[in-house]
């Protein structure tokens, strides 16, 4: 390994747009027995945002889950076109030049992740699709890409997720605590760090901020419960809660993966009819729907966790870090004391986390080595994962 400039570029659940960052990083010796040691230095980071009417007609495209193959076709090659400007933004909002750059790491926009396996055909497999060609994005920028990253995780039997228990690794496995690295995006999910600092179980605990984002919307005309000002104001219906936790999703073992197929629009609004049934206020839908996220990953934890693992903190990451109500309630329902940390208690940008993933993913499976994570992802073997585009011979 040597250093490299590297841009890790995402679109996440919220599709308001690519998450481009430029990081160093940098191979630094350690004891065998660690994860591969980095230095890793973020040194600059934008977010490019898609033009409304686009992200309007995506939100459309991936909310009802049907497209024709010439949208789809279509729409692979316009998100590679978006891609490559973000890093070409990016590139000159940091004044560097293009070979400068050594690599970009690009997940895409997921379309739809489907880990359960199924019949198709008289064949039996799971599947996921990201859009945005990674071939486009290094002819436009003449810089190697590295994208599609969960595909070879799951052709090794894995789900193909959560790809971040490897930069959860590097980045926390140094501490040498037992720590829960828990991202609160669209779908909250868990890292587990043992002491050892490998990490040793990572899964989706169901909803974050999706079906809050969508109550928000529906309900008061916002974007999102910002501060968890909202659900602040309610009161938990805890009749209600007790039936939404019955969701068949939270009662799977690890590991397991899930997304907007499970809890997307479609689940939201049938929840939010759900509680105007109820009589609820709008509040007190924010608030117990905010209680299902915290609830469900409580529960998550006492049940596939704790038996194994005691976390002395829990450090948080995602846009839920920034919901009041949220944190409360993560205290609330926890069973036992616990102390809650921020990404940032660590020197790690929460807002890049992700672009800070696919960049370092890219660099690794550059240099050969393997960065999916078993124990997480139920693959039956390390492998490196992404596929590689080189804009030269």
């Amino acid at each position: 390994m040597r250093p490299l400039k590297v841009i890790g570029l995402n679109s996440g659940t919220s599709m308001d747009g690519v998450d481009a960052a430029l990081f160093q990083i940098s191979p630094q010796e350690v004891p065998a027995s660690t994860s591969p040691a980095l230095a890793i230095e973020m040194l600059s980071s934008i977010l490019y945002p898609f033009e409304s009417s686009f992200q309007r007609k995506l939100k459309e495209t991936i909310a009802c889950g049907q497209a024709s193959l010439e949208s789809i076709t279509a729409l692979n090659f316009v998100l590679g076109e978006i891609f490559a400007q973000a890093a070409i933004q990016l590139m000159k909002d940091s004044q560097v030049r293009n070979g400068e750059v050594n690599l970009i790491g690009s997940h895409g926009q997921t379309i739809w992740h489907s880990p359960k396996r199924v019949t198709n055909w008289g064949i039996s497999t799971t599947g996921t699709l990201q859009l945005g060609e990674p071939a486009v994005i290094a002819a436009r920028t003449g810089i190697p890409v590295i994208g599609d990253f969960r595909v070879q995780d799951m052709a090794f039997g894995g789900q193909g997720a959560p790809l971040v228990a490897f930069a959860d690794e590097v980045l926390f496995g140094q501490a040498k605590e037992t720590l829960g690295i828990l991202n609160l995006g669209g779908i909250a999910n868990i890292t587990v760090i043992a002491d050892t600092g490998k990490a040793v179980m990572a899964f989706d605990t169901g909803p974050g901020n999706m079906v809050i984002d969508s109550a928000a919307q529906e309900l008061f005309g916002y974007d999102q419960d910002t501060n968890g000002h909202l659900a602040a104001q309610g009161v938990v219906d805890k009749t209600w809660l007790a039936t939404l936790l019955e969701h068949p999703y939270f009662a799977y073992a690890p590991p397991k993966t899930t997304g907007r197929e499970e809890f997307g629009a479609q689940f939201a609004n049938t929840l939010i009819a759900e509680g105007k049934s109820l009589g609820l206020n709008e509040y007190s839908i924010m608030a117990t729907l905010t209680a299902l996220t915290a609830f469900s990953i409580a529960q998550a934890y006492q049940s596939f966790v704790l038996p194994n693992y005691k976390l002395q903190r829990l450090i948080l990451g995602g846009g839920g870090t920034e919901n009041d109500s949220l944190r409360n309630m993560l205290l609330q329902y926890w069973p036992h004391q616990i102390e809650l940390n921020c990404h940032e208690d660590f020197g790690v940008s929460s807002k890049f986390k992700e672009a800070l993933l696919f960049a370092l993913l890219a660099y690794t499976t550059f240099f050969g080595i393997p960065n999916n994570v078993p124990s997480c992802t139920g693959a039956s073997r390390p492998v490196c994962l992404g596929k590689l585009c080189r804009p030269y011979l």
